[in-house]
């Protein structure tokens, strides 16, 4: 059942229209562009009594944005991640800083922290570009 419901929220995000988004983070930068939020959830802390939204964006040019929102009372942190892949490399930038990383690495690196198994690393990886593909199309 929950598999199933994934497969609907995705492919409600693919039919939002694109549109401006403007998103300010807390370091300064201003991101602007075209695209429609894929996928997003908020969760509430008890313990810190913080509310978190974090929201994934698909724009136009093919690259990802990631955005944070964390509010607790009269305080309000924002950030964004833009990633966007070149070739055998995938470009991630904050807005003030652009960091390079092989892709197959950053696959290794999150397979790794979300401990799944390196033999199904293909499967994993073909689900992925195929999800993204038809999120874009």
């Amino acid at each position: 059942m929950n598999h199933q419901r994934t497969e609907q929220e995705a492919n409600r995000g693919s039919e939002r229209a694109m549109e401006r988004i403007i998103l300010q983070s807390d370091n300064g930068t201003r991101l602007e562009f075209t695209g429609r939020v894929f996928s997003e959830t908020s969760f509430y802390d008890e313990e810190s009594g913080s509310l978190t939204r974090m929201r994934l964006f698909l724009t136009d040019e093919g690259s990802q944005v990631y955005s944070i929102v964390v509010a607790d009372g009269g305080r309000k942190q924002r950030r964004h991640y833009s990633v966007k892949p070149e070739g055998e490399l995938c470009m991630m930038s904050d807005g003030l800083q652009t960091l390079a990383v092989p892709t197959e690495m950053l696959f290794a690196s999150v397979f790794g922290l979300c401990g799944l198994d390196p033999a199904r690393a293909d499967d994993l990886r073909t689900t992925f570009a195929e999800t993204l593909r038809l999120a874009i199309a």
